[in-house]
């Protein structure tokens, strides 16, 4: 796979740096692959050097304009500072962090895909299985089962996969299961890997492949409902919890110091502020960063 203009730039300048640090990681290369990130390792951490350096530069031209331009006063000591130093103090953090979350996000973004790859998997693994099942009813070969499977949309990564094990038997010429054995180390998901053994494993030992399908597609079938099951409690104690947190709670918040604001005459528009901006905005992006996670 050709390269962007971008990462030749970012090998050519830190193409040693890069061969030194990616022998260190020896994980990387697995997890590149594992994620369908076609670079190699050194490659890979030149880009994530290149970002961190843009990210500096970004932060220091962001830093200087908001302390010198947009804020000018705080330039000037003969003028009165309008916005706290403090503030300005914090502009300058930014060519720090956002360097240091360029390159932590661009290293970390292999292990986030390969974990959605995983996910996507898992959660189809039942019905190609018994896809399989169905198709290896008819006395189909594996082989074959594996190339129909790759063009079969429904089942999202596991195309993928199945896709990738076709090219190692029918453009690399290799067998069944030497393809297998390549898919496991390059499959993310520990369920498929587990049943790609299971194949070889039957295979090697003369079993049927036909049996084994049907076994494992009802096997996989009911550990999808418990764990749907399981998925759809959680999400009513969610929707219980939110209307508790969300809903009820500040309401109960805003009748209580109406209440003593009437009765004591203290003032209650800073915790008004507080929890019209902050307190319910928050609670609201929890809930959809955890719904979203699960």
């Amino acid at each position: 796979m050709s390269m962007s203009s971008y990462a030749r730039l970012s090998y050519k300048l830190f193409k040693k740096k890069a061969h030194d640090m990616a022998l260190k990681n020896r994980t990387l290369d697995i997890a590149l692959e594992q994620a369908q990130i076609n670079v190699r390792p050194e490659v890979f951490i030149s880009i994530a050097i290149m970002n961190a350096i843009v990210g500096a530069i970004i932060g220091l031209v962001v830093a200087i304009l908001c302390n010198f331009m947009l804020f000018p006063s705080m330039a000037a000591a003969a003028n009165p500072v309008v916005i706290p130093s403090m503030i300005g103090y914090i502009f300058w953090l930014l060519p720090v962090i956002i360097p240091i979350a360029a390159y932590s996000i661009t290293l970390g973004s292999p292990g986030s895909k390969l974990r959605g790859r995983a996910k996507d998997i898992d959660k189809n693994l039942p019905y190609a299985i018994n896809y399989m099942a169905a198709m290896s009813s008819a006395n189909v070969s594996s082989a074959v089962i594996f190339r129909g499977l790759s063009h079969q949309d429904i089942y999202g990564e596991i195309k993928n996969e199945a896709g990738m094990i076709s090219r190692d038997i029918d453009m690399f010429g290799k067998d069944l299961l030497k393809a297998l054995h390549r898919a496991i180390v390059r499959c993310p998901s520990r369920k498929f890997q587990d049943f790609l053994q299971g194949i070889i494993t039957t295979s090697t030992s003369g079993g049927s492949l036909k049996v084994y399908f049907m076994t494992k597609g009802d096997q996989f079938m009911k550990e999808n409902r418990v764990e749907q099951m399981g998925t759809l409690e959680t999400l009513g104690v969610m929707a219980e919890s939110f209307v508790t947190v969300v809903v009820a709670m500040p309401l109960f918040l805003l009748i209580m110091m109406a209440v003593m604001t009437m009765m004591g005459g203290l003032s209650s528009t800073l915790f008004l502020y507080a929890i019209v901006f902050l307190m319910i905005p928050v609670s609201q992006v929890m809930f959809i960063v955890i719904l979203y996670g699960m």
